[in-house]
């Protein structure tokens, strides 16, 4: 029996049949000002808070100090988990700066593979058992993927990646800024067991949030677009109130 775990954002439980499959990958698809950083922190905090289950938080674009800060708007101290060992962020970035303020390559992570992604994919394995992890974040899927010019190599590089995450005892969210109709998209949304895109669009005068499940396998869910919004304490789902967006 497949074991589901509370998402941790409010409202959001209701809308896909109880909560998130234990160790499945959920693509989180959005735009620009969507909410995505914060959905995806507020289910790690809350996942340390509430159920006492250790995040990763794989940044490939933010600054992990801008993240820190950012979140504080919520109360949501993630430096306080960090200091606990209940929280990582890992610093992935393609890019970094030297002491004189020129821009270097993260070789590290993104050069010599003999197998795309396998780098970066070692790197999460290992801190996953080392923090005995349970929630996972990578943001995001789309600059990892920008990495390299063959898309084979890229859909390669994916299927390995969502295969070791679907092994391990770790909900994962991966974030994804492609256009939700693009090859890379609908490669990605075949790979993985869920799909959840935010929404951040003009509704009459004024702009409107919403949230949609589009794919949940294993789940009974809802496929209607919900009012979403972002609150003093984070995201909140109104599963009452279904919307229409152009």
């Amino acid at each position: 029996m497949t074991m589901i775990i509370h998402s941790g954002i409010k409202g959001f439980d209701e809308i896909c049949g109880g909560g998130l499959a234990r160790g499945s990958c959920i693509l989180l698809h959005g735009g620009p000002g969507s909410g995505k950083t914060t959905f995806s922190t507020q289910f790690l905090y809350n996942g340390v808070v509430e159920n006492k289950e250790p995040g990763i938080y794989v940044t490939l674009c933010e600054n992990p100090d801008e993240i820190r800060k950012n979140m504080l708007v919520y109360g949501w101290d993630l430096k306080k988990l960090e200091d606990k060992k209940k929280l990582v962020i890992i610093d992935a970035r393609p890019v970094g700066f030297t002491e004189d303020g020129y821009i270097v390559p993260n070789n590290t992570l993104f050069k010599g593979e003999g197998v795309p992604f396998s780098q970066i994919t070692r790197l999460i394995v290992d801190t996953v058992k080392k923090v005995g992890a349970k929630r996972l974040v990578i943001d995001s899927i789309t600059v990892l993927t920008t990495q390299y010019e063959s898309q084979s190599y890229v859909r390669q590089g994916l299927l390995g990646l969502i295969q070791v995450l679907s092994s391990l005892d770790c909900t994962s969210l991966l974030i994804t800024e492609s256009q939700i109709e693009s090859d890379n998209a609908q490669l990605e949304r075949a790979l993985v067991q869920g799909v959840v895109v935010l929404y951040y669009t003009r509704k009459g005068s004024s702009m409107a949030r919403a949230i949609q499940v589009l794919k949940l396998r294993g789940n009974k869910h809802s496929s209607d677009i919900y009012l979403m919004e972002i609150s003093n304490t984070g995201i909140v789902v109104h599963p009452e109130e279904r919307i229409e967006i152009s």
